[in-house]
């Protein structure tokens, strides 16, 4: 049964869910422009470690009207505030995304063709583990992490050759990354972590591409000062957009939970509008 339009329009609601025999929940957050009769399209956002649903919803601003009006954005919620993908981690957060998916599509008219998902940190981490997945690949049109910590499970760590395991279900899948410069928790040159390996990001990109079967040599632009956008394939298919001076942050010209850190600072540019004009660019149709 669908909420009444006038109830749901522009409002957050907690959703409990059982997944894979465990307890979970999620916030989903409805359009301001919210119509129930007219497919939406879905935004999945997941926070970073020791953050949670509620802080990825003020942190990341997909429910500002400002940024988006038309689509959904779905919050999980991870156990133990963190993700599947992380060193240690065992919880199938893959099914969980799955079940979700499941659930709000069955309740409201969500356009299943536009999916999309995004994440900070850890859950920048399980926006790839998605992109690999050879179900979710197929039920997720397109990916933009900010800041992902993408653990491979191998040592010794080579961070400039390491391979990315991936088993994506198809060879044509959107993905912009966003990374600083100045980042020390995930740092854009890759290392050991945790007991496991983080690639550079130039070569974690350059994988995509290659997988998306596109010519590793790419474009460069300007974004704003200091922060580049390095695409590749005739339409910016796959993507990176480097900010030489930020740190561990969701780039946001305003103040923001990360920014406001000691030693941080706003960013020259904002990530949510580029990341909701990269979705509304692909569809699965």
């Amino acid at each position: 049964m669908r909420l009444d339009p006038q109830i749901a329009k522009g409002s957050t609601i907690n959703v409990s869910i059982t997944s894979n025999g465990l307890d979970r929940s999620y916030l989903l957050s409805f359009p301001s422009d919210y119509h129930p009769q007219i497919a939406s399209p879905a935004i999945f956002s997941f926070h970073g470690g020791e953050r949670t649903a509620e802080s990825q919803l003020e942190l990341d601003q997909l429910t500002n009207p400002e940024f988006n009006t038309k689509a959904f954005v779905i919050y999980p919620q991870g156990i133990d505030d963190t993700w599947q993908g992380v060193p240690g981690i065992t919880t199938n957060d893959i099914k969980f995304t799955s079940d979700i998916l499941d659930e709000v599509s069955s309740r409201y008219l969500i356009d299943l063709d536009r999916v999309y998902a995004t994440g900070k940190s850890d859950g920048g981490g399980l926006c790839n583990l998605l992109a690999c997945d050879a179900a979710m690949s197929l039920r997720i049109a397109a990916f933009a992490p900010v800041s992902g910590a993408y653990y491979v499970d191998t040592l010794p760590c080579v961070a400039a050759t390491v391979v990315n395991p991936c088993q994506a279900g198809r060879s044509d899948i959107p993905f912009l990354a966003f990374h600083g410069g100045n980042d020390t928790v995930i740092s854009f040159w890759g290392g050991e972590r945790k007991n496991a390996c983080l690639p550079t990001i130039p070569h974690f990109i350059r994988e995509w591409a290659e997988r998306d079967l596109l010519s590793v040599k790419n474009r460069t632009s300007s974004v704003s000062s200091n922060t580049s956008w390095f695409s590749f394939g005739s339409r910016g298919l796959v993507g990176l957009i480097y900010d030489a001076v930020i740190g561990h942050d969701w780039p946001s010209t305003v103040p923001n939970a990360d920014n406001q850190e000691a030693g941080h600072h706003v960013a020259s540019f904002n990530a949510t509008p580029i990341i909701v004009d990269f979705f509304n660019r692909y569809s699965l149709a």
